[in-house]
């Protein structure tokens, strides 16, 4: 099974693809509709686990990145900037660690005030999209969830198990790009 088979599995077939024009890493954006709610879309990445990246000292890992909006979010929007981040990380050749932030930077999509990322266990699919072992090694998908500058210093001070109990706790909704700090 190829790794469009494992997503298209789970998240039924893609509807919508983009790429950067010049591609170095040949990374693409696939858009997944009613995914995993209805007036949901779920964005992944594909071809990013074509590249080893560095996890911790010496272990490797394959990852893709997993990224979902409310539908009335540009899908152009989020899907240049998923591309970018991708590039990103492609050119630093490390993975995304879970709990781990990027940012505070750039508003990461024009007109949202969102400027930091975080990594994140995709838990709102099913486990069995959450890795692909037909990759060596498996390919770990990576929820990557915007957030405000305030919950990027709450998780640098309190620690990332703090900051997902308080999601747990407070339930925003992680689908709506304009939403309201939860710190």
């Amino acid at each position: 099974m190829s790794i469009i088979e494992h997503i298209e599995e789970t998240l039924r077939q893609i509807e919508e693809g983009w790429k950067l024009v010049a591609p170095q890493s040949g990374i693409k954006v696939v858009a997944f509709p009613r995914q995993p709610f209805d007036q949901t879309t779920t964005y992944v990445t594909i071809g990013l686990s074509d590249h080893l990246l560095t996890l911790g000292s010496a272990r490797e890992v394959r990852q893709e990145l997993i990224f979902s909006a409310h539908d009335w979010f540009s899908r152009q929007a989020i899907s240049s900037f998923l591309l970018t981040f991708a590039e990103f990380i492609v050119s630093t050749h490390q993975a995304l660690l879970r709990g781990q932030v990027i940012g505070p930077g750039e508003i990461i999509i024009p007109g949202i005030s969102l400027n930091s990322v975080y990594a994140a266990i995709p838990v709102v699919f099913p486990e069995p999209l959450h890795t692909y072992n037909a990759t060596d090694p498996p390919t770990v998908f990576v929820w990557i969830i915007p957030i405000h500058q305030t919950e990027t210093q709450f998780i640098q001070s309190s620690g990332w198990n703090r900051f997902e109990e308080m999601l747990e706790a407070k339930d925003p909704d992680l689908f709506d790009l304009g939403r309201l700090p939860i710190v």
